[in-house]
């Protein structure tokens, strides 16, 4: 996963809405948040969270509180979605997953990489350890972060995502955190 932060457009109807979760973005999530007003031109950006319609073609977009029916459209979430919410969809949608309403329509989304068929009744074992890992792999942390935040050496952290890694059949720390959402291991 990257070490650099995302940059996200955040582009909602409700000012005092889009300030707030701006905010939450950049303060708890460590992401470069810009409006609308502030990128013209229009520059780049890893992904545009909007309450309305896609503002373009390509870039990945989270949409709040409305079924929009667009290809670069990567998750539809709740209006009421909190920052946390937004922002784990942000990093998902960034790596170039998509969240889809799960078959059971219970309200648990899961994660679909394009050309990846996900098998949403398996089960995977993984210690209380990997769990933790998983859950910062999802954070987005880096090894370092990893080791500190567990109190265990960088090279016990390694050892810890490769595992993750491994169990999950994951190519890469974003394929584990879309496979870890989809088997019910995390909810974002």
């Amino acid at each position: 996963m990257a070490e650099f932060p995302l940059t996200v457009m955040v582009a909602l109807s409700d000012a005092e809405r889009a300030e707030e979760l701006a905010h939450m973005l950049a303060e708890h999530d460590g992401m470069i948040v810009a409006m609308p007003s502030e990128l013209e031109p229009p520059g780049h950006v890893d992904a545009i969270v909007t309450d309305g319609e896609p503002l373009d073609g390509e870039t990945p977009h989270v949409v709040l509180g409305q079924t929009v029916a667009a290809a670069n459209v990567s998750a539809v979430l709740p209006l009421s979605a909190d920052a946390a919410l937004v922002g784990a969809a942000v990093r998902i949608a960034a790596a170039g997953y998509r969240l889809e309403r799960g078959e059971a329509g219970n309200g648990v989304d899961t994660v679909q990489a394009d050309g990846i068929v996900s098998n949403a009744h398996s089960s995977i074992a993984l210690t209380p350890r990997e769990m933790e890992t998983l859950s910062l792999l999802a954070d987005g942390a880096s090894n370092k972060v990893i080791a500190r935040q567990l109190r265990i050496s960088v090279h016990t952290a390694k050892f810890h995502v490769a595992a993750v890694l491994a169990k999950l059949h994951a190519q890469n720390r974003a394929d584990a955190v879309a496979i870890g959402v989809r088997q019910g291991l995390l909810y974002l």
